[in-house]
């Protein structure tokens, strides 16, 4: 993830930060799927140019591929040929968002709140570019009322963990992480924002187990292998603190990803 964290000590600040989220594709499981419904679309946008729906799906297409300034022009064209294209807001929204245009994409956001004020995806999304932009308040409206709307929103829960860290209210924040494990065992940043939680109280012990617990689902995670030196440099054992900073030198920053993203959105809010 590009953007950081609660500030804690000077110490732990130094080698890690606290994580927030990137981006995925719940649409396409490979780089290949999305190139294949890319060419897709493009053959079926030849035969029908004023197709909205279409440009929306291949908008989706170039979002997975990581291609923002496309997936951005194909939800415009969206928009432009049918206003009621509301996946389109949201996507530009996303895309946006990863282009450091913010600001712009919150008010795509917005759009689709407005027209879906049930969305907990979306609500999740406007929280996490609320952070980003360090607008706190905003962001716990945001994630509260996503957790309202959704109890069993993982990502959710753990945004919102990271606005309570981040205001320093760090037992409030470890319960939210915790959460987010429960609700999903797979979510391994939850892992490293609650070690950071345990680290922060002084509770090395158990900021090293719930460290490893999240080290056994991705083992080379640069960012919690740090953590996990930090830690261990705390418990005064200082050759595998080493051992293990040394490691993780070497390994490519962490690529955390957001939960429910485009093409999973429509199923989780109850759209066709």
């Amino acid at each position: 993830m590009e953007r950081s964290g609660f500030k804690a000590s000077g110490t732990i600040l130094a080698a890690v930060a606290l994580v927030l989220s990137p981006v995925g594709s719940a649409a396409f499981q490979t780089r290949e799927e999305a190139l294949v419904a890319l060419q897709k679309f493009d053959h079926q946008i030849e035969a029908a140019p004023n197709s909205g729906v279409l440009y929306t799906l291949r908008g989706d297409a170039y979002y997975a591929l990581n291609d923002f300034y496309r997936a951005v022009e194909n939800y415009t064209a969206a928009i432009e040929l049918d206003g009621r294209q509301d996946q389109a807001y949201f996507g530009r929204g996303m895309a946006l968002g990863r282009m450091g245009r913010v600001d712009e994409g919150i008010a795509d956001l917005d759009i689709y709140i407005q027209r879906h004020p049930d969305s907990s995806v979306t609500y999740t999304k406007r929280g996490v570019r609320n952070i980003w932009r360090n607008h706190l308040a905003e962001a716990e409206r945001d994630l509260t009322r996503a957790v309202e709307l959704d109890p069993n929103n993982a990502e959710a829960h753990d945004d919102l963990g990271v606005v309570h860290a981040k205001s320093n209210r760090i037992n409030l924040a470890a319960q939210h992480f915790s959460t987010a494990i429960r609700l999903d065992s797979s979510y391994q940043k939850a892992y490293h924002n609650l070690a950071i939680c345990f680290y922060v109280r002084g509770q090395h012990r158990e900021a090293l187990e719930i460290v490893d617990a999240g080290l056994g689902l991705d083992p080379d995670s640069r960012d919690s292998l740090l953590l996990k030196s930090t830690i261990l440099q705390a418990l005064g054992q200082t050759d595998e603190a080493k051992d293990i900073a040394e490691r993780a030198e070497f390994l490519p920053e962490s690529n955390w990803s957001e939960r429910s993203e485009i093409g999973g959105r429509s199923k989780q809010d109850g759209q066709d």
